[in-house]
């Protein structure tokens, strides 16, 4: 994988226009909302154990629905 610093022009424009196309070709009928993020994080001498746990709940349209 290259480093962001050495990146050439040509892949960085290459990166940008596929942004841009995965962007005109997703669904804007499906939303996605995070509802909660819980943090649990413990001290271990010199190591931290944290766990992350999101919630998120999806919305589809009900004219199209998922194949």
């Amino acid at each position: 994988m290259t480093n962001s610093e050495n990146k050439p022009l040509m892949r960085s424009l290459g990166e940008f226009v596929g942004h841009l196309y995965k962007a005109i070709r997703s669904d804007p009928g499906t939303s996605r909302r995070v509802l909660n993020t819980t943090t649990r994080q413990e001290r271990r001498g010199t190591i931290t154990l944290r766990r992350t746990t999101t919630d998120e709940i999806e919305i589809h349209d009900v004219k199209h629905p998922s194949p």
